[in-house]
């Protein structure tokens, strides 16, 4: 698996490409509605346009591209994609802007390429117009299809918005009408998996599948087989997820043992569906929904016994306790490497949600086979011909039964409300939430190895202690006269001695895994056509600029992020170079967020253009200073940044020539940070000092119009020289004569446009 996974890597680096408008042709695999969007999923892509040859390349380049497909999508209003009775199974013939989905640029960041290449597409299409279509239908695929559309709409009719959006994303695995903090909550409480089909829906819906057909006539071996069926059924209808499948085919191998009177096993059978699902949908490894689902079963069936080394076999609350604890351990490297944070209560919490669910499955289940039968022309016939003359109109009668009075409708709002209850007063407790910052794939295999370890020796020599325990047992039977004082003794000091140093073990697993040591390095992140750079530097942390045009939402998508996935949670300093928005659009949104910034710096000549941030910052505590020429912030870590630009008589009306150039050193590096500064400040800067320097941020994004003049730059004699623009940007950085200049100094050019972000350590 892992030369699967690092084979996919490599063959799926693709290099950015320009966005193309051309002609696409595929068969159509799914089609979904969302965010005002009509969106069509095509597998068999060919690309017909001329213009379209680097996809073509692309698409040829290996044996996984030429599997890939493409997400093409229309407005919503656009009624084409009915007039053409395009169905799943269709072949269709579409124009639209192409281009290959993003991967990550920067840590932390969202992979959007390996999250669709996961699912099977690679490219994408947008701004879409239908050419043609046949109405060909791959009628298995297209009823799954239309059945999950109208379970979904009878959900919708049954329930409020709100309760309707989750219902559907544990029933139907839809969270297209899910909203934002709905799924922040819940994987902030560490309930996150409540709301995806996993093995866990898999299982409750088969017990509650099993358990009425037992009441049934059937045989035992007929009931196994029919719940067998619908769970395959179900699946399919749901797309048949990474965890849904695996609990899938584990449940039927159960299922097929107690047919045959055989002993099952749970970790034959995993490694049985693991097989299945890397044959079926080899992609899903890419997911992290998988490693959690196989590592889910490794700790019940591994891990989840060391919890017993007392020698009682848990019960009630404290086999779920055991069981919750005992998954959150094991799946701890892949929540902090996916969302870089842990719930420090979800064992919990867990032990009230968990038993909750199935509950909440049959009043959804109830709910929409309710809803359907009140809708049933049949049953709307029956109500009419019963309540004919009397004083209860039939149309009341199912509004009662099928609106705001459906007592299922008001059991899930109930519930609900309670789970939402729980988990933001679990989130009040201290330290609910722990922001970690991300682990090397080496330290998560060697915290897995330890643990699965330990639980292998205690798992053995609870398993010796248990045989001496039976063995004084039977000696007691066969010789009432025998005195096992001093054994027993022995055996429960041995216990105790086990119990503890197995807590011990799994304890400093733990805090040796969670500890953190975050190197000094600068980093200068892609943000498309803007500025930020970030450094840290023995422990503490600054910032210079934190904007972008082309890129929307960078506090959320781009920056915190970064500084989760760092495991950062306050900034120490930010200076801003000016105020336009590729400078500072990231900036605004984090002084809303979860980042405490200390203190903001900005020029003193550029005060009044402050005056929207300065308002944020007296709102959250941030401490505003204005600098000019000469300025000097020094800190006790040994950094210092010296404002060189601009002076308090350069003219506040541009922006650009006012940006504020800092020069930051340490005992042996020297970085110069220009903003988007011209001319001028070049003068400014060179009055001060003299090359070389080891990193240069080039100024406005490689432009030279009145900025980066070759003998600036010949001066200063950059080792390396960054530059921060948006890739196919509307102004054509950086411009031709810059990066002609850069050349003649011997710099290291880095453009973040080709490059994605850049970081470089620290020499101490």
């Amino acid at each position: 698996m892992l030369v699967f996974l690092d084979t996919a890597e490599r063959q799926l680096d693709i290099p950015r490409h320009s966005t193309v408008e051309g002609e696409v042709c595929g068969v159509v695999k799914d089609i979904e509605y969302k965010n005002d969007k009509v969106y069509l999923y095509l597998k068999n892509v060919n690309f017909i346009s001329d213009e379209l040859k680097d996809f073509k390349e692309i698409k040829s380049s290996s044996f996984l591209c030429r599997k890939l497909g493409a997400v093409c999508s229309f407005d919503a209003d656009y009624d084409k994609i009915s007039d053409c009775g395009v169905n799943i199974g269709s072949t269709v013939k579409i124009r639209g802007k192409i281009n290959v989905y993003n991967k990550a640029s920067n840590p932390g960041e969202f992979d959007m390429r390996r999250f669709y290449i996961s699912k099977g597409y690679l490219f994408s299409a947008y701004s879409c117009e239908l050419l043609s279509g046949d109405s060909h239908k791959n009628i298995i695929a297209d009823t799954s299809y239309r059945i999950s559309a109208r379970i979904g709409g009878l959900i919708d009719r049954s329930l409020n918005p709100k309760d309707a959006g989750m219902m559907k994303a544990i029933l139907l695995a839809d969270k297209t009408d899910l909203d934002k903090e709905t799924k922040d909550l819940y994987k902030d409480a560490g309930a996150g998996h409540l709301l995806a089909i996993s093995g866990l829906h898999i299982s409750m819906f088969a017990a509650i599948t099993l358990f009425f057909l037992k009441k049934t006539p059937l045989s035992f071996k007929a009931s196994y087989i029919i719940t067998v069926f619908i769970l395959f059924l179900y699946g399919y209808l749901i797309g048949f997820s990474a965890s849904a499948l695996r609990a899938t085919v584990m449940f039927a191998i159960l299922c097929i043992g107690k047919m045959f009177n055989k002993s099952y096993d749970s970790l034959n059978s995993m490694a049985v569906a693991l097989l299945v699902t890397i044959m079926i949908k080899p992609l899903y490894v890419l997911q992290n929904g998988f490693l959690m689902s196989y590592l889910a079963i490794i700790s019940i069936a591994v891990v989840l016994p060391i919890f017993a080394v007392i020698g009682k076999k848990a019960k009630g609350v404290i086999s779920t306790l055991s069981i919750s604890t005992s998954v959150t351990m094991t799946t701890l490297p892949v929540v902090v490497n996916s969302y870089y944070k842990i719930p420090l209560y979800a064992p919990l919490i867990n032990i009230v949600l968990v038993p909750g669910m199935t509950v909440l499955l049959m009043l959804g289940i109830s709910c929409i086979c309710l809803r359907a039968i009140i809708e049933s022309s049949i049953f709307i016939n029956i109500c009419k011909l019963l309540f004919a003359g009397s004083l209860i109109s039939p149309d009341l009668y199912i509004f009662l039964l099928s609106g705001k009075f459906n007592i299922f409708a008001i059991g899930i709002h109930l519930f609900l409300e309670i789970y939402e209850w729980l988990m933001k007063t679990e989130l009040t407790l201290p330290k609910a939430v722990i922001t970690t910052g991300a682990r090397g794939i080496a330290r998560c295999l060697i915290y897995e190895f330890i643990l699965l370890l330990s639980a292998f020796i205690i798992r053995k020599i609870k398993l010796s202690l248990w045989r001496k325990d039976k063995l004084i047992n039977n000696r007691i039977r066969q010789s009432p006269a025998y005195n096992p004082t001093k054994e027993i003794r022995s055996i429960r000091k041995k216990r105790v001695l086990l119990f503890a140093g197995s807590t011990a073990v799994l304890v400093l697993n733990i805090a040796a895994f969670l500890i953190y040591w975050r190197k000094d390095k600068i980093e200068f992140l892609d943000v498309g056509q803007g500025l930020c750079v970030c450094i840290q530097y023995k422990g503490n942390v600054y910032c210079y600029d934190g904007g972008s045009t082309d890129r929307k939402n960078i506090d959320e998508y781009v920056l915190s992020p970064y500084f989760a996935y760092y495991g950062i949670d306050s900034v120490d300093a930010w200076f801003i170079s000016h105020e336009d928005a590729d400078h500072t659009s990231g900036i605004k949104g984090l002084l809303n967020g979860n980042i405490t910034i200390k203190e903001i710096i900005v020029p003193k000549v550029l005060k009044d253009n402050f005056s929207s941030i300065t308002a944020l910052a007296e709102d959250t505590g941030t401490k505003v200073i204005y600098s000019s020429t000469g300025d000097v912030f020094t800190s006790n870590d040994g950094i210092t940044f010296t404002v060189l630009s601009p002076d308090e008589d350069f003219p506040p009306d541009d922006s650009n020539a006012c940006s504020l150039v800092v020069l930051m050193r340490t005992k042996e590096e020297k970085v110069l940070f220009m903003g988007d500064a011209d001319t001028r400040a070049e003068e400014k800067v060179l009055s001060f000092m003299r090359g070389p320097i080891d990193i240069l941020q080039v100024a406005h994004h490689g432009s030279a119009n009145n900025t980066n003049s070759e003998y600036f730059l010949c001066t200063l004699k950059p080792r390396i020289s960054i530059i921060s623009c948006g890739f196919d940007n509307q102004y054509g950085h950086p411009h031709k004569e810059t990066l002609e200049a850069l050349e003649k100094t011997g710099t290291y050019i880095y453009l973040t446009d080709k490059e994605a972000s850049a970081f470089f350590w620290f020499v101490h």
